[in-house]
């Protein structure tokens, strides 16, 4: 059977010109059926009951799957309020109630896919948090039994697990804040090149064997947040030099385009394959090289500094840096105030003049 006969109201995409229909049609069923009982001599008191009757079926016929999506939309609300996902509704036409079962059917997608991510982060979370307590509870344990001894490399490897443990829950901690705020804090003038530099001088002191170049425009300011700011930057040229091959320079470069700045940071590490640039943003990802050798560290980073740059309104990409290495890309929207002059060479441009 045809879906028009299923429901014949379906072609049409207002929900008040339906019920303004099944309101006519129940009205001229009445006057009808009230007629012909009238000509066929039946008593006064039968007619009225006919007629209702007559109006009750057409309406019952003409309303077909009208208020179905709605009853399944209740129950689907209701099976979600539980944990179960997985309820779609069907609905077919083009009116207001169709629309709302498309949306809710969106909403039950996003809603799944975010229960998945959740129960996902959970269990990367705890993975990631047990490792480390698991090895230091481990050393304890050999301590207090006498196996171990206290000396200063068993002291040091603890220390080393137990920063890992402290920068993970920071981490941890600057998700949650980020995924609960979604507006920045103490906005101020930024001066790009004045941060970028200050951030190359703090990843000096911890990678003293690579070089990170800076070339930006002299008092090029954007409005931000800049711990926030600064903490992107710290993950993105932090990685760059991690991975960079020793002695080889990572060159950060600052232009303006039509009102935002764009922040190029290229490495001659590894790279990262093409297939993997999309998933590089997501939490507890890790490339293969990095994960294989452990090099890195829980996958977070990237994923903070992505959200960070949104809050900003500006957008952040990794692509291809020929002939190898990577190329991480942070465009940040309003710069405030431009003067185009010459750029602000670092230290170690300085040195290699």
């Amino acid at each position: 059977m045809s879906t028009s006969l299923h429901r014949p109201l379906d072609r049409i995409s207002s929900i008040k010109l339906k019920l303004s229909i099944l309101i006519v049609a129940a009205v001229a069923m009445t006057a009808l059926a009230s007629q012909i009982g009238f000509w066929l001599g039946w008593p006064v008191w039968v007619r009225p009951i006919v007629s209702g009757a007559a109006a009750l079926l057409m309406v019952q016929f003409l309303a077909r799957g009208l208020t179905k999506p709605l009853r399944t939309m209740a129950e689907a609300a209701t099976a979600m309020a539980g944990g179960d996902y997985s309820r779609r509704v069907s609905a077919g036409g083009s009116d207001e109630v169709a629309k709302l079962a498309r949306s809710f059917n969106a909403m039950a997608a996003e809603m799944a896919e975010t229960d998945r991510l959740r129960k996902e982060f959970v269990a990367n979370a705890s993975h990631e948090l047990r490792t480390p307590v698991a090895a230091l509870r481990g050393t304890l344990e050999n301590l207090v039994d006498g196996v171990g001894q206290p000396d200063a490399r068993t002291l040091a490897q603890m220390l080393a697990r137990a920063e890992h443990l402290s920068r993970l829950v920071g981490q941890l901690l600057d998700l949650s804040r980020l995924d609960s705020e979604s507006d920045l804090n103490a906005i101020h003038q930024v001066d790009l090149g004045d941060l970028l530099n200050d951030v190359a001088d703090e990843i000096a002191l911890v990678s003293p064997a690579t070089k990170v170049i800076v070339r930006a425009p002299f008092d090029l300011r954007i409005e931000g947040e800049p711990a926030r700011l600064r903490q992107v930057f710290i993950n993105i040229i932090g990685n760059a030099a991690r991975f960079s091959h020793a002695g080889e320079p990572v060159l950060v470069t600052v232009t303006q385009n039509n009102g935002s700045a764009g922040v190029a940071v290229r490495d001659t590490g590894p790279g990262i394959p093409a297939d993997q640039r999309a998933k590089v943003f997501e939490r507890f990802w890790q490339a293969g090289e990095t994960a294989r050798t452990g090099s890195g560290g829980a996958g977070l980073g990237l994923a903070i500094s992505k959200q960070i740059v949104d809050q900003h309104g500006g957008s952040i990409e990794v692509r291809e840096n020929k002939p190898r290495g990577a190329c991480f890309v942070v465009n940040l929207p309003r710069v405030q105030r431009v003067t185009i002059p010459p750029s602000k060479p670092t230290p170690a441009e300085v040195d290699q003049q």
